[in-house]
């Protein structure tokens, strides 16, 4: 059987976006359009994909927490319109539950701390939701700290808000975080953490990627990192190939990340060669491997095992 874990795609959010491209009176986890939609999965395949509800840096306050509560209201019932096909997993339980019942699972999470407008009773509101995992901060600062494109490190709040996710359940998520959040993070967690859509700086030098300290880090903590198909993420060139791709899997796995390493494609939300844009394409990710000397059992972890051992132990 053929399996895939993704720890990261915009699909959910699209709609919010016109200027992508819809197609009337499709709900936007089965658009035909998109990269990823329902009735694209490969029959038999073992599929969890995780679906954020992306909340732009344009949005703050009430406004932040209005757009996740209409995203979030349309997962779930989308959820429910393909429920002979897919299941929403809030616990590991549910996970193993949705593959055995040969349904894709599926597991909400936000990009963009903006979602708790400041106010740290809202983890627990997102979690109520069933949020598993919060990316801390988009490409711009927000009240938990600064992202990629801003300076700054985390807040007093993204600390408290940290502790408070870790004490929930709800896993935080270091893409788009800076370098110096990135440091603050390491002095607050207690638990291990993830980067769910990451790929290697020493390879690709956006500053979006992880510098080779922190992926051994994160290595040392048992963290989870998503390798990202967006072609300015995988190559200085932007050529973003299954070539670069490899490129970045020898990287990791030089640096130790064998248990750590997943997929996190950024469907819908990036430009992605056509190596890699569509999910028929993901499940071929583990033969390319392969084929070029990586060992079946590594090939295995970053396609499906290390993602699914990491949130069954944490959910």
């Amino acid at each position: 059987m053929k399996r895939m874990f993704d720890l990261h795609c915009d699909t959910l959010t699209r709609d919010a976006y016109p200027a992508r491209g819809r197609t009337p009176d499709r709900g936007t986890l089965d658009d035909p359009v998109f990269h990823l939609a329902l009735s694209k999965m490969p029959p038999g395949a073992a599929w969890v994909q995780c679906f954020a509800v992306f909340v732009p840096d344009s949005l703050r306050g009430q406004d932040a927490v209005d757009f996740f509560d209409r995203h979030a209201a349309s997962f779930q019932r989308q959820m429910e319109q393909n429920r002979d096909r897919v299941r929403a997993c809030r616990t590991g339980a549910d996970l193993s539950e949705a593959l055995e019942a040969g349904k894709f699972a599926a597991i909400l999470t936000v990009e963009g701390g903006a979602v708790l407008a400041g106010r740290l009773e809202r983890v627990q509101a997102i979690h109520d939701a069933g949020v598993r995992m919060l990316t801390l901060t988009w490409n711009g600062p927000n009240e938990l700290g600064s992202g990629h494109d801003t300076p700054g490190g985390l807040t007093a709040f993204g600390r408290e808000a940290v502790a408070e996710m870790e004490r929930l359940g709800v896993v935080a998520d270091v893409s788009h975080l800076n370098d110096r959040g990135f440091e603050d993070l390491l002095a607050a967690a207690k638990k291990p953490f993830a980067a769910s859509h990451s790929n290697a700086r020493s390879v690709c030098g956006h500053r979006r990627n992880l510098p080779d300290e922190f992926i051994r880090e994160m290595v040392r903590r048992e963290c989870l990192i998503g390798l990202n198909y967006s072609r300015s993420f995988l190559s200085d060139e932007g050529r973003g190939s299954l070539e670069d791709l490899y490129r970045h899997v020898c990287r990791f796995l030089e640096l130790g990340a064998e248990r750590c390493l997943a997929l996190g494609s950024d469907y819908d939300g990036t430009d992605i060669h056509p190596d890699l844009d569509s999910v028929e394409k993901s499940l071929t990710i583990r033969d390319f491997l392969t084929d070029r000397g990586i060992p079946a059992g590594v090939a295995d972890g970053i396609m499906f095992d290390n993602a699914f051992r990491f949130f069954r132990e944490r959910l």
